[in-house]
C-alpha cells in the first residue's frame, strides 16, 4: 500500500487554483509581467516554504505576499509591518484590489481593535498589519492561537538583525509567533531591500525559518545616476542644495518629487527654512513632529502639493512614490544599506534620476556618535567605514553598491566615476585634505610630554578620581573652554590650562595608553569615567587606599622628576605669574613646548635664547633677563 500523504493545510488545493499565476496577476492586480523575483518568491510561498525574499526598493515585495493572499480563501495572512503610519496606506491599497485587509494598532480605540481581530479569527479578512509589539503581546498573542493563519509576513526583516541599518529589539522576538500557534505549518516569508549574507544568516536564525528559499534579485539600477560632492563647508552644501533644486522652483512645471535626507531633526529644520526662505515649496518631515503633523505632511507630498521633503530617515520606509526624480543626502547616512534604501527611492517608475551623496568629514563624525548612542546595535564603526570607502574609492559607484551586497556588475557607464564629470579633482582635493588632517591629528597624539606634563595628568586624577573622561580632562588641562568644560564649572578649576600649549590629543592618547596598560582604570562602561588605581577620593583629602603618607604618591605611574622637569616646573610658574601681571593669555608669554625647549637647551646669555625656535627678539627684550636668571640658578 502506497504511502498517504496528508495535506491539512490545502497547499495542493492553492498550487491548482494558481496553475497560471500570470492569469492571476493580470486579474487582481492588472499586471502582465512579473518583475525580478516575485514569480519565484510567490511559488515559494505558495509551496508552504519559508522564503527570505531580497528585492531592491521599487521592485514589487508587497506583491509577494498580496497575490497568494487574493487567490487563497479562508486564511489569514499575518503581516508585521514596522511602521504603523502606512498600515493605513497599505490596507487601503488591498481594500481597492478587492482584498479584504485590515490594521490594527495603537491609533484605534480597544472596541475597534477587537472587532477586526473577532473578524480575523472567523476569516472574513485575509491580510491583517499588525507592528511587531502589538503581536508580541499578551492580549494578542492569545487571539493569535485561534487564527487560521496560511502565511507569516516579515516586512522590513532587516529590522530583524543586529547588523542590519534599522535594528528593532522587538523583531528578534517574532520567532515566538510560530512556536506558539497550535497549528504551525505556515510559512514565514521575510521581506526586505538590503540584506548582506551576514544580515541575511541574522534573519534567518533569529526568525526560526526552516530550510528557507532566499529570492536574490538584481541590486542594479540603470535608471539611476549615482554621485558624490565634496563641499568644503556648510555654505558649500546649501549653494549646491539650491543649485540642484533649482528645476522645482515656484512657478515653473516640476519634473517629480524631490527628497533631502539629514542625519538629524536639528539640520532638517535647518535644511528645511534654507529652503522656505528661498521660496521653495517645501515640507519637513521627522520623528520629532505629531503623528497627525507627519501624516498631513506626507499626504500633501504624495498628493504633489510639496514637491520637495526634507526629512531624517523616518521617512521613507515601505513608501510607493513612482516619481522621485532627485535624492540628496546633505549629510552622510549610517551605513551603506540605509544609503541604497534611502538612495533607492528615485526613479521607480523607471525614467532617469539623480542620487546625491554630499560627504563631509563632520558628518562622519556625527554618525558615529549618533551610533556610539544605540546601546543595541552591533558594528557601527564598520558600517561606517563601508561608506567612506564608497565616498572615496575611485570605482563606479554601483559596482561598489552590488559589491556590498555580493552582486557582480559591469560599470554602469552613468555615475560620476564612469563620466569623469567634473568629481575627480574635487575628490582628489578632498582626499588630500583629509590625508593631511589625519597626519596632523597623528602629529598632535604623538606629541612628546614632559615628566612634569605626566605628573600634571596624574595629579588632576588624584583629586577628580572617577569624575571625568578622558576629553573632558584633556580640554581642562589643556585650558579649552568648550560647553563640556562650562557645564561641569572646570574652566574655574585649578587645572585648568595647567598644560596650556600641549595638543589636547597628545594628553588622550597618554590616557589611552595608560588605560591599555592598566595604569589607569575606567569606571562606567556607558560613561567611561577614568582614576587611578588604589586611589581614592575622601571628603577631606586625597589619599591612597594602601598608604597613611599624603606626601608619597601611590601610583604606579610617579617618576622622581628629573632635573630638566624641575627647570620647565619653573619656567612655566614665571610664565603663569607674567600672563597674570600682563592680563594675557599664558600663550601669549610662552607656550610649553617653548618652554620644554628652553629646559633641555639651558641657554646661557640672551642671544642662545634668542636662537631658541619660538623665542624671537621681542621676548627676549621683555622677558629674556628673567629666564636667563633663572637657568643660572641651575648650572
Amino acid at each position: 500500500m502506497g504511502n498517504l500523504i496528508v495535506d491539512p493545510f490545502g497547499f495542493a488545493e492553492i498550487l491548482r487554483v494558481t496553475l497560471d499565476l500570470h492569469s492571476e496577476l493580470k486579474a487582481k492586480f492588472g499586471f502582465s509581467e512579473f518583475r525580478p523575483g516575485q514569480e519565484e518568491a510567490i511559488r515559494s510561498v505558495l509551496n508552504g516554504e519559508d522564503t527570505l525574499a531580497i528585492l531592491p526598493t521599487g521592485a514589487g515585495k508587497s506583491l509577494i505576499y498580496q497575490l497568494p493572499a487574493a487567490i487563497q480563501k479562508d486564511k489569514l495572512t499575518l503581516v508585521i509591518s514596522p511602521l504603523i503610519a502606512l498600515m493605513k496606506d497599505q490596507t487601503e491599497s488591498l481594500l481597492a484590489k478587492g482584498i479584504p485587509a485590515a490594521f490594527c494598532n495603537s491609533t484605534q480605540d480597544e472596541v475597534e481593535q477587537m472587532t477586526i481581530l473577532a473578524k480575523s479569527v472567523k476569516g472574513e479578512i485575509r491580510v491583517l498589519l499588525v507592528s511587531p509589539e502589538r503581536a508580541l503581546s499578551n492580549g494578542f498573542l492569545r487571539i493569535f492561537r485561534e487564527l487560521n493563519l496560511f502565511a507569516l509576513v516579515v516586512d522590513e526583516a532587516h529590522c530583524v538583525s543586529q547588523w542590519g541599518h534599522d535594528f528593532r529589539p522587538e523583531y528578534r522576538q517574532i520567532h515566538v509567533l510560530r512556536e506558539r500557534h497550535p497549528r504551525p505549518h505556515f510559512p514565514i516569508l521575510a521581506l526586505t531591500a538590503t540584506a548582506t549574507t551576514k544580515v541575511q544568516s541574522d534573519v534567518q536564525a533569529a526568525l526560526g525559518m526552516k530550510s528557507p528559499n532566499v529570492v536574490l534579485s538584481t541590486f542594479y539600477r540603470p535608471n539611476l545616476k549615482f554621485s558624490v560632492e565634496y563641499p568644503a563647508a556648510e555654505r558649500d552644501k546649501a549653494d549646491r542644495l539650491i543649485e540642484l533644486l533649482e528645476p522645482w522652483k515656484d512657478g515653473r512645471k516640476f519634473p517629480g518629487r524631490a527628497i533631502v535626507y539629514c542625519a538629524t531633526r536639528k539640520k532638517t529644520d535647518e535644511v528645511y527654512d534654507l529652503l522656505k526662505d528661498f521660496g521653495f515649496s517645501v515640507g519637513k518631515y521627522h520623528a520629532g513632529r505629531t503623528d497627525g503633523i507627519r501624516e498631513r505632511t506626507q499626504n500633501a507630498y504624495t498628493s504633489g502639493k510639496v514637491p520637495i521633503l526634507v526629512a531624517t530617515n523616518a521617512f521613507g520606509m515601505g513608501m510607493d512614490q513612482p516619481d522621485v526624480r532627485l535624492v540628496v543626502h546633505y549629510q552622510v547616512p549610517a551605513s551603506l544599506e540605509a544609503y541604497y534604501q534611502e538612495a533607492g527611492r528615485a526613479g521607480r517608475d523607471g525614467l532617469d534620476s539623480e542620487c546625491v551623496l554630499f560627504f563631509k568629514a563632520g558628518d562622519v563624525a556625527t554618525q558615529a556618535f549618533m551610533l556610539s548612542k544605540e546601546t543595541n546595535f552591533k558594528g557601527g564603526d564598520t558600517l561606517l567605514k563601508y561608506i567612506k570607502e564608497y565616498a572615496n574609492k575611485e570605482e563606479c559607484r554601483q559596482v561598489q553598491l552590488c559589491s556590498y551586497f555580493g552582486e557582480t556588475i559591469s560599470p554602469c557607464g552613468s555615475c560620476d566615476i564612469c563620466t569623469e564629470v567634473g568629481t575627480n579633482l574635487h575628490r582628489s582635493h578632498f582626499l588630500k585634505s583629509e590625508a593631511a588632517k589625519v597626519q596632523k591629528k597623528n602629529e598632535k597624539r604623538d606629541y612628546p610630554l614632559s615628566d612634569w606634563e605626566e605628573e600634571t595628568i596624574q595629579n588632576f586624577l588624584k583629586e577628580h578620581p572617577a569624575v571625568f573622561g578622558k576629553t573632558i580632562i584633556a580640554k581642562t588641562l589643556v585650558g579649552k573652554r568648550t560647553k563640556d568644560v562650562l557645564r561641569y564649572r572646570m574652566e574655574r578649576n585649578p587645572f585648568h590650562g595647567k598644560l596650556d600649549g600641549i595638543p589636547e590629543e597628545a594628553v588622550i592618547a597618554k590616557l589611552e595608553t595608560w588605560v591599555e596598560e592598566k595604569k589607569v582604570l575606567v569606571a562606567g562602561a556607558k560613561y567611561p569615567k577614568l582614576y587611578l588605581p588604589n586611589f581614592v577620593k575622601t571628603k577631606s583629602r586625597t589619599t591612597s587606599s594602601n598608604s597613611d603618607d599624603t606626601n608619597s604618591s601611590p601610583s604606579k605611574l610617579k617618576k622622581p622628576p628629573t632635573l630638566n622637569s624641575q627647570i620647565l616646573r619653573e619656567l612655566m610658574n614665571y610664565r603663569d605669574r607674567k600672563a597674570r601681571q600682563l592680563k594675557w593669555k599664558k600663550f601669549m608669554v610662552f607656550q610649553n613646548p617653548v618652554l620644554k625647549r628652553i629646559a633641555e637647551r639651558k641657554p646661557r646669555t640672551l642671544s642662545e635664547l634668542e636662537a631658541t625656535k619660538g623665542v624671537g627678539p621681542a621676548k627676549v627684550e621683555r622677558f629674556g633677563n628673567d629666564i636667563i636668571e633663572i637657568l643660572s640658578k641651575w648650572d
